[in-house]
């Protein structure tokens, strides 16, 4: 006797891995028609030679110390980026005559291209350090101008009420500053961990320090390696992902342990 229960539907998550499968797909196919169009391997190889090209590289001891080059840097220039934007904000609250002299300064660094940052920091520092400050001066902004928005959005009723009630400094900022700006705040984090790494990488390909992932797009191309260029180019996205991917969840925890 054949049962009547009703299949099983896929829940939301899989719903969900299911589509980005299908576009991943897409692009996939897309790419493999495009290569075999052109039919150039050096000007554009298809997946299949990439990706074997990129697990030729993954025995590599050299690879994992590359990724690691780059994903320190990164984090350093992040984590810099973000505490000088968290002192900044504090400052430009606090007072009119900061907010007006460091306005300028701060909107001409997020108006001047990536390239001129890296060619004029080459001047001044080490090839190893211009990574670090670039990507520090793409967080720095964008943190920045969305926690000091938020800082002056705070409802003025509710540090009334702190003010009535006697919290004080630090019971203001524990219980009316920090909550009401760090949506705003980790929004503004997740957005600048993307425009960091790509600064970083960047700053990696004119600089060419040991132990890149910018280096070694670079000597791709100097070698008209174009599989391994793209090799690179996949192992970039790939991280980049998974980095912003762990930092959403990250952030998410914490909003439920302070909410819960």
């Amino acid at each position: 006797m054949r049962s009547t229960m009703p299949a099983e539907r896929p829940g939301p998550r899989a719903k969900a891995l299911l589509s980005r499968a299908g576009v991943l797909l897409f692009y996939l196919a897309l790419w493999a028609l495009l290569a075999r169009c052109v039919d150039q391997p050096l000007l554009l190889p298809g997946p299949l030679a990439v990706l074997r090209r990129l697990l030729a590289l993954l025995p590599d001891p050299q690879f994992a110390l590359t990724l690691l080059g780059t994903l320190g840097r990164t984090l350093l220039a992040y984590a810099l980026g973000i505490l000088a934007a968290v002192l900044l904000s504090a400052l430009c609250a606090a007072s009119r005559a900061a907010q007006a002299l460091l306005s300028p300064l701060l909107s001409a660094i997020r108006a001047t291209p990536v390239s001129s940052f890296i060619v004029l920091a080459l001047v001044w520092l080490s090839s190893s350090r211009v990574p670090v400050l670039t990507g520090f001066l793409m967080t720095l902004p964008v943190v920045q101008s969305a926690l000091t928005q938020a800082i002056r959005a705070i409802d003025p009723k509710l540090l009334e009420m702190a003010r009535l009630y006697r919290f004080g400094r630090r019971g203001t900022l524990r219980h009316v500053v920090i909550p009401s700006v760090t949506p705003a705040f980790v929004q503004s984090c997740l957005a600048a961990i993307g425009l960091c790494w790509k600064a970083v990488v960047a700053a990696e390909v004119i600089g060419v320090p040991r132990l890149a992932v910018g280096s070694r797009i670079y000597e791709a191309k100097i070698y008209l390696e174009t599989d391994a260029l793209l090799a690179w180019t996949v192992t970039i996205v790939l991280l980049s992902v998974l980095l912003e991917a762990l930092l959403r969840r990250l952030m998410a925890r914490y909003m439920e342990v302070r909410h819960g």
